[in-house]
């Protein structure tokens, strides 16, 4: 653990913030990676940093931000409202994915950058179809319409895809096959990790099976919800055990690694106009749910990994903005006085408030081109208008 940590963060946000406010001309964004991890709030960041021996990518950001996660009609939001307001910049009722509270169809980041002439990505470790993903493309009215949603996915435009869920394209109750619909659109369609790994293709949408995409070890026997709510799709992933389904190269610890090289190795192939790639990492949202310190200490980790590998992608590429941030913070998750003695042999062990979300701010980090706007206080709305405000060249406040 490093111990000088506490003393240091606070000194380090204000600093970003005085550095922000002094910044004058802020650069044009060419390229923008959108990295949500879902239900991830101070107490998950914490696990990480209090059981990290290593410099952190969350500690090498230079611009740290507050992020208020309200929907239109609760001060906690859900998965698909949280993640249409960090899509769309719209805030909508809570069960709303893609529309606002009317029932219109609202327009996201990432499809806006298509209409700028960017390629665009999303890449998870969950289903395509899922709330989050889901809210960049389409517009329905519960999260539980997943055959409605890969409808619409597969009139997205994205130039690659990564992701699990196949029985939402094919085996459907309207007897459509949408891997088919695909690759009449001019996608390559891949459901193994070996062919997404070496595919030479510009575009294409890899469905893996979910052994594939996130580790499965928790062994839990039940997946943990709030009370009145349903037990959400993470969750139960987090609870799984076993690898059924995995494929003889499944590497699920480092599959969102992986999989963004890849993504990123496509899109910024022979492209003079740059990229939007959305990532989520879906299972720190599981493990709050179900109050598993284990299984979030062991996500944060992986989520660092990717991070760490981002941020030095961004070094590399100066024209590159990199937004780090999640959509709520799940299960009141904080770490108390009988929680962990420093130097003891016992291992950490996160504090819970509920199984459900919360309604507390959440961290922004930001990296590369333009990340001095994403300092200070904001509402998940205004994280996408200044993405957008960016890749145009205006300001970004």
């Amino acid at each position: 653990m490093k111990k000088n940590l506490i003393l240091m963060t606070p000194l380090y946000i204000f600093t970003a913030v005085s550095c922000c406010n002094m910044q004058k001309d802020e650069p044009q964004v060419r390229n923008v990676i959108y990295l949500i991890g879902d239900g991830m709030g101070f107490g998950a960041v914490t696990s990480l940093l209090l059981t990290e021996d290593d410099v952190t990518g969350f500690e090498q950001a230079p611009v740290i931000g507050l992020n208020e996660t309200c929907s239109a009609n609760n001060y906690v939001t859900d998965s698909p409202a949280g993640g249409t307001a960090l899509a769309t910049g719209v805030r909508t009722k809570n069960g709303y994915c893609g529309l606002d509270p009317d029932g219109n169809q609202l327009t996201s980041i990432l499809l806006k950058a298509q209409a700028m002439g960017k390629k665009t990505g999303i890449v998870v470790n969950t289903t395509l179809t899922e709330a989050t993903p889901a809210s960049f493309y389409a517009g329905v009215t519960s999260r539980k319409m997943t055959y409605d949603i890969a409808q619409q996915f597969t009139e997205s435009g994205v130039d690659v895809a990564i992701g699990s869920g196949l029985d939402h394209f094919i085996g459907r109750p309207d007897s459509l096959d949408l891997t088919e619909t695909l690759i009449n659109k001019g996608y390559d369609v891949y459901l193994n990790w070996s062919a997404v790994l070496n595919t030479p293709s510009d575009r294409f949408v890899g469905i893996l099976p979910m052994a594939d995409v996130h580790r499965q070890e928790s062994g839990r026997s039940e997946a943990g919800a709030a009370a009145g709510h349903e037990v959400c799709l993470a969750a139960r992933l987090a609870a799984a055990s076993g690898e059924e389904g995995a494929s003889d190269l499944s590497e699920p610890e480092v599959y969102l690694q992986k999989a963004t090289a890849k993504a990123l190795e496509v899109l910024s192939r022979d492209n003079e106009q740059g990229y939007f790639l959305m990532i989520e990492s879906a299972l720190i949202d599981g493990y709050g749910h179900n109050n598993d310190s284990e299984g979030m200490i062991a996500e944060m980790k992986e989520f660092d990994a990717l991070l760490r590998q981002l941020a030095a992608y961004v070094d590399q590429n100066p024209e590159t903005l990199l937004v780090v941030t999640a959509d709520h913070e799940t299960g009141g998750t904080w770490l108390t006085y009988t929680g962990y003695e420093v130097g003891g042999s016992s291992p950490i062990t996160m504090s819970y408030s509920s199984r459900g979300h919360s309604g507390v701010v959440v961290p922004i980090f930001a990296y590369g081109a333009g990340a001095e706007s994403f300092a200070g206080v904001m509402k998940n709305t205004d994280i996408p208008k200044k993405i957008e405000s960016l890749m145009t060249g205006q300001t970004g406040r």
